[in-house]
Parts: C-alpha cells; structure tokens; sequence
C-alpha cells in the first residue's frame, strides 16, 4: 500500500493545498492540529544505551502515568532474514521487576536481524519500534500501558477518512486511508466498527502497518477496523476494487466508522467527468503530483449536527470505450467489402481487380483515420491504457493483412483502368 501513502497523502494534503489537519473536531473533540501526543509524562521510545552491554535490549513498562508495571509479561520478537537463508521468527519471553524493567541479552547486532517489544492488557497490544541493535551498545524502550474500552464513546477518539478512486477499463480502484486520533488516556480496541462497502465490491486487501491497527474484509459487508489505537495517531488502510459496466454514470454507497469528523473524496478524473456527494462540499478541481486531473470534495463535521453515518457518490461523465466496441465492425466490414469484391467480377465498367484495389484503399484510410483517433482519445483520457492497447493491436493487424494483400493500397496511385474485355486484354478497335 506505499502507493496509497504516497498518492493519497500527497494528493490530497500536499499538491492540492488542502490540510486535513487545520479543520476542527465535532462537539466533544479537541483539536488536533499537531501530532497527537500519549496523555503519559513521557512518549513511547526506542534509544541507545551507552550503559547497557553490547547485545542487550531493555524495556521498562509503565502506565497512563508514568508508573512503573511489576510482574507484567513482555516478548520480544526476534526476526531474521537473510536472501540466501530466507527468513526465521522466534521469540523470547520476560516479566518486568518491580521498577517495571525486563531485560534480554545475548541478542546478535546484524543488519540481518531486528527485534521488537510487546505487551498485552486484555484486547490490547502495545508494541515498540523495530529495533536494530548496535554493535558496541544496548539499546533500552519505554512502552506505555493504558487502560481499554471497546466502547468508542468511553474513549476520546475522531477520525479522518481519505477515498480515492481511479476508473480502470472494466474496474473502479478504490483506495482508502484512515487518520485515526486517541487523544485521551484511555486505549480504544474496536467491536463492530464497520465501514460498509459498496455492493459488489471484490479485491479487498488491507494496507500494512507496523501495529496490529488494521481493516479487515467483512464479506458481502465491508471493512471492520480492529487493532489498538492507543493515545496518539494510527494511519490504517485498505483497497478495493468494483466492477465497471460501460455506462456513463456510476453510484456508490459508503458507511463510515464511529467519530468520522471529516471525510475527503478524491477522483481520478477525465475533462468530462464530475463528481457530486449530497451534503458535501463543492468539488474542487486540481492536478495531483503525477499530473493527473483530479476531482475533490469533502464533508466536515459541525458543532450541534448529527455525525456523518453515510454517503451516496455519483460520478457522472465516465468516458466510454466508444472506438472499441465498434473498431471490429469497421475492419469487419471492410474486409468484406475486399471479399465481396474478390467474387463479384465486373459491375459496370469496373473489373475485378479495380474494386478490390478500390476498397483496399477505402479499408486502409478508415484504418488509418481510426488509428489516429485512437490515438487522440488516450490522450484525452477518454479510454484507458488496456482499451488503447488492444485496439491498436487489432488496427495495426489488419492494416498489416490489407498491405500484404494489396501491396498498392494507401500509395495513392490510381486503380488500373482496364478496356472492356476481360483482364484487360486489348479490344479489336485497338
């Protein structure tokens, strides 16, 4: 999912100009404007320890407070991966003493080999960075424990929702990025927490993260947010695709996960295609960072209102694959038209071979005019980089077949004019 972090991200808070961080929460919710930060005297961490032997990795748990966690259970990932050898997890397992701290050593300093920290309370899981060991010093973590609840009104939680959407030749790529927000003291793990789908949907594939934070595919349903959102910040993501027919207009319906204080829609869009949301605001037309024209809109909570549970998308003036539905009917009937001619022999004072040569010609520059509209309509975007491809192939194909069939065709010479008699043979007047 790099390309999600990279195309949303950037599209829309950087290249179009528009930060999802400057508008305010709904009723309940404090701002947030800068990075969320633990409700703890101190953040999460991961530091070398000039004082910890070479090898060694110790973690001190503590709580909301600050206060250390005797006889808590802590693991450590251990994860090795070499090209040549492949790649080998296994775990080693501690409890903290009554200054809250665990300690493992023996570890190996390789670049082969990183490590990470772990702790449980009840639903949750609290990990650390990954940890690449020095070689001549110890490296120490601090990890926080909170309390939990899986009712998000026990919780000071708000979300930001990202949807993005390209029109594929026969699929709509959905990609949808979630900027979730704990900004009390208390760890909310999800129950039921679903973001419904449009119908249909298929290729769901969740993003990575390095926590458990995660979507996972409802079948038939959607995406059910699951993981521990602790206090501070969760970026979470997922994709999906939806089958396209060859219409003009297409609708979509999405349900949002509790607290969405603001959602964000952004298409990938031809000159010819717009979008409109019920409630949202005016779209916004722009270019995102690769050059590509984009429509956005979005919807922000207000103070009093009722939160957002869901939305209908229309997306209207979706090019259509126009040249390719009926490019096999041209080359099909021009084609026929060169064997009709082939059997026919003389119609008036045409022979044989002046009607082939003459519909050879008429073939090879309603193939030629149809290559180069092919050509203005990727340009345009009005069709995608399959349609192009395939009808291109089949243009080129039969140009190829007419030429080696009628050498002459498309030189602009004149069909032979033949006397009356048959194959051209010399009359007696001559």
């Amino acid at each position: 999912m790099k390309r999600l972090s990279a195309l949303l991200l950037a599209a829309a808070l950087s290249s179009l100009g528009l930060s999802a961080l400057a508008q305010p929460m709904p009723a309940g919710h404090p701002s947030v404007g800068g990075a969320a930060a633990p409700a703890g005297p101190e953040r999460d961490a991961v530091v070398a320890a000039p004082q910890l032997p070479p090898g060694t990795i110790q973690v001190k748990l503590v709580d909301a407070q600050g206060q250390p966690l005797a006889g808590a259970d802590v693991s450590l990932g251990i994860n090795f991966n070499k090209i040549s050898e492949g790649e080998q997890r296994t775990e080693q397992r501690a409890k903290t003493n009554a200054e809250g701290l665990a300690t493992f050593s023996g570890l190996t300093a390789s670049s082969d080999f990183s490590y990470r920290l772990t702790t449980k309370s009840g639903p949750a899981q609290y990990a650390s960075d990954p940890i690449q060991l020095k070689p001549d010093m110890g490296m120490q973590a601090l990890l926080h424990v909170y309390p939990v609840t899986r009712n998000v009104e026990e919780a000071s939680v708000g979300s930001r929702g990202f949807v993005y959407v390209e029109t594929r030749d026969d699929v709509f790529q959905f990609e949808v990025l979630f900027r979730v927000f704990n900004m009390g003291s208390v760890t909310w793990v999800p129950e039921g927490a679903l973001m419904s789908l449009p119908a249909g949907f298929k290729a769901f594939k969740a993003g990575e993260a390095m926590t458990d934070v995660r979507f996972e595919e409802e079948a038939g349903r959607g995406a059910r947010l699951a993981g521990t959102f602790s206090p501070g910040q969760h970026n979470v993501s997922f994709r999906f695709q939806l089958p396209r027919d060859e219409e003009s207009s297409a609708g979509f319906r999405f349900g949002l996960p509790p607290h969405t204080a603001e959602i964000r829609f952004i298409a990938e869009a031809a000159p010819t295609m717009q979008l409109d949301i019920d409630g949202f605001e005016k779209p916004q037309t722009d270019v995102n960072q690769n050059g590509q024209r984009v429509v956005v809109t979005r919807y922000v909570a207000q103070r009093g209102q009722p939160a957002l549970k869901s939305f209908d998308v229309v997306l209207s003036g979706i090019p259509t694959p126009g040249n390719g539905r009926w490019i096999a009917v041209l080359i099909a009937v021009a084609m026929a038209g060169l064997g009709m001619a082939a059997f026919r022999g003389k119609l008036g004072q045409e022979t044989q071979q002046d009607l082939q040569e003459r519909d050879a010609d008429r073939a090879h520059r309603i193939l030629l005019d149809e290559l180069v509209e092919l050509t203005r309509a990727k340009r345009d975007a009005r069709i995608g980089p399959s349609t192009f491809e395939t009808a291109r192939r089949t243009l080129v194909e039969a140009l190829a077949r007419i030429v080696s069939q009628n050498p002459s065709s498309g030189t602009g010479k004149k069909a032979r004019k033949a006397g009356p008699g048959k194959s051209g043979k010399k009359t007696a007047a001559a």
